[in-house]
């Protein structure tokens, strides 16, 4: 079995046809702007402006705690927990390992509290797919390993589509995490 982070890598080897399926006719840009204006789950809308914390953020997490920080894997954790998708007692992973327990889905398929998978990177899905089949996304963004809490460009943030990012690889639902 492919680990779900390898996908991508393996689809454009074997001619790329899941690849382009999966990412959709119209290619994303990076510099896409938050879009504030995006219909999202209330419960994950409060999160909205916590910065990035790289390493923390846990299912152990409170919720309340967030605002000290998070990184993208422990707050797309303690969002599955707060919307009751996975239990406080969990052990702690990161983006891929979630990736790696997960199953990928189809566009249009996804729901409130299933993931959107980047390479090293995970999202939640925020809200109903619109015409093109794509969610809303909200996490943790723009930081990385050497951003404490420091960096105002590093925070919870919400975009209008997993294509904010052009590594989008897929949707994915958790399994029995």
């Amino acid at each position: 079995m492919i680990p779900i982070w390898m996908l991508g890598v393996a689809a454009a080897a074997a001619g790329g046809a899941w690849w382009v399926r999966q990412r959709g006719a119209n290619s994303a840009r990076e510099d896409m702007s938050e879009d504030l204006s995006v219909n999202c789950d209330p419960v994950l809308a409060t999160a909205l402006g916590w910065p990035y914390w790289f390493g923390k953020g846990s299912p152990a997490t409170p919720w309340e705690s967030g605002a000290e920080g998070v990184d993208c894997s422990g707050f797309a954790q303690m969002a599955l927990v707060k919307l009751n998708l996975l239990s406080s007692s969990a052990p702690d992973r990161g983006a891929r390992t979630l990736a790696d327990q997960s199953e990928p889905i189809e566009i249009g398929q996804q729901q409130i509290g299933d993931l959107a998978y980047y390479p090293g990177h995970v999202m939640v899905v925020a809200g109903r797919a619109g015409v093109d089949g794509h969610s809303p996304v909200i996490g943790a963004s723009g930081g990385g390993e050497f951003d404490l809490g420091n960096n105002p460009n590093a925070r919870i943030k919400l975009f209008p589509t997993a294509l904010y990012n052009t590594e989008f690889v897929c949707y994915m639902r958790p399994r029995a995490l």
